[in-house]
């Protein structure tokens, strides 16, 4: 048998678990993102939109990096993690739906991720818009059993409230821009 994740579920992690034990975990009333509801590409800067419309995540960039750095956040941007030479640690990306498709890969990651020293979640911690109101079920409740730190880089949905929710939880409770 192969061990590989393209051929079966073992290969994947997910080990002997029952199909559907995520759903304990979801929030009652947890709704499905519709990509193709116009209010929802209006709010989530559609591409095409933006570039009508013009995007002001590049001037944002700007100033969260310039508080930051006057707050004294390393110039270099680094996260130095004191521990041993050799550790695990997990990177995931892409995971603030809030609904069944995120729920269902959270016991397979906190089973694989047990052991692990920390975590890297390398894009988009919240669909649709990076909101600090769905942080709640979107992020800490999913993931509330992971006990090892989480280290984010926002994506692109993370900047569409101009990054507020994401400095709050991942950057020491920046206070939002004037």
């Amino acid at each position: 048998m192969s061990d590989s994740s393209r051929d079966t579920a073992e290969g994947a992690g997910w080990g002997t678990g029952q199909r559907g034990e995520y759903r304990r975990l979801l929030p009652p009333g947890a709704e499905k993102i519709s990509w193709l509801d116009p209010r929802m590409l209006w709010a989530a800067r559609n591409g095409v939109l933006a570039s009508w419309l013009g995007d002001p995540t590049g001037r944002i960039r700007s100033r969260w990096v310039a508080q930051r750095t006057a707050a004294g956040a390393p110039a270099d941007k680094v996260i130095r993690h004191d521990g041993p030479d050799r550790f695990s640690f997990l990177v995931i990306g892409d995971t603030g739906e809030g609904g069944e498709p995120q729920y269902a890969v959270v016991p397979g990651l906190l089973k694989e991720g047990r052991d692990t020293a920390f975590t890297v979640l390398a894009s988009d911690v919240i669909y649709p818009v990076g909101s600090a109101d769905d942080y709640g079920d979107k992020f800490f409740r999913p993931y509330q059993e992971y006990g090892a730190p989480i280290y984010a880089i926002p994506g692109n949905h993370d900047w569409y409230e101009d990054l507020d929710g994401f400095m709050r939880v991942f950057c020491d409770d920046a206070p939002p821009l004037p």
